[in-house]
């Protein structure tokens, strides 16, 4: 009886073993994946998102739809060339492709048309989730076909739309994709403040010529943030697809890191309270 009692604990302490080694090596090899991280192809992307944990994020992408968006002659959402994206096409395209799969939640929002203004932001996908790229453009060239553009520009009734998604469905990625900067940078920036106490994470994405002055100053760290929760890129400063993924994941990532370094501070002063 003693032998047997012995080989059964022995075999649970083999197994247990053989978890903690699995175990291990799993997180050793992510990390040592994140740390190395140099992606050749768009697979390469989903493979770090899903390393970083980043495929647990809800991801709301907005688009600016203000008449901002015509310079003369030119419209930034044509969509009239058949065979040439527009940018406001390329950068959708190029983030379903990164982030969009089963696991994780995208909806696609407008904002800035002549309904909704400065006030709100609608639906692109009738609320549905975005799972493939293809579907994703195909909402946005239904709207961009029929859209009255206006305005003003502001990303205010964005921020307050993730706020409240946010306290209904939990922690959301953003990504704003915009011409440029908002009309009123006071206004937007204490809104950007106000999202980083509900844990929104804000990329703000630039296409077209801008301008930019003002967007280091409006996606700041501040000591009024509960973290630093903001940044933007801009699509010109890349070459292609993967080089802009990887900015914006690699992006996406230290703002995760970010939140999660503040929840770590709130949890270690709650127990020094206790």
């Amino acid at each position: 009886m003693i032998v047997e009692v012995i080989i059964f604990l022995g075999l649970l302490l083999a197994f247990y073993i053989v978890t903690q080694i699995k175990r291990t090596t799993s997180t050793t090899y992510d990390e040592v994946y994140i740390a190395q991280f140099n992606p050749k192809c768009v697979a390469d992307i989903k493979k770090y998102i899903k390393c970083a944990k980043l495929d647990t994020l809800k991801v709301n992408i907005y688009i600016d739809f203000t008449l901002k968006n015509i310079r003369g002659t030119r419209n930034l959402h044509d969509i009239s060339r058949r065979n040439e994206m527009n940018v406001y096409q390329k950068v959708l395209l190029y983030l379903m492709e990164g982030f969009g799969n089963k696991n994780i939640p995208i909806e696609l929002f407008g904002f800035g048309d002549l309904e909704t203004q400065d006030d709100e932001v609608f639906s692109m996908s009738m609320y549905q989730h975005s799972v493939t790229p293809n579907e994703a453009i195909q909402y946005y060239d239904a709207v961009a076909e029929t859209v009255e553009m206006s305005g003003p520009r502001s990303f205010c009734p964005v921020l307050r739309h993730a706020v409240e998604q946010t306290r209904t469905k939990g922690q959301h990625l953003v990504f704003i994709i915009t011409s440029g900067i908002p009309e009123d940078p006071l206004m937007n920036f204490e809104h950007i403040v106000e999202s980083s106490w509900h844990d929104v994470l804000l990329i703000i994405i630039g296409v077209g010529e801008g301008p930019w002055n003002g967007m280091s100053r409006l996606t700041r760290s501040s000591s009024e943030k509960k973290f630093s929760n903001s940044s933007y890129l801009l699509l010109d400063m890349y070459q292609d697809r993967v080089e802009f993924l990887r900015n914006i994941v690699l992006t996406t990532n230290d703002l995760s890191n970010n939140l999660a370094e503040d929840q770590a501070r709130v949890e270690a002063s709650h127990q020094k309270s206790d």
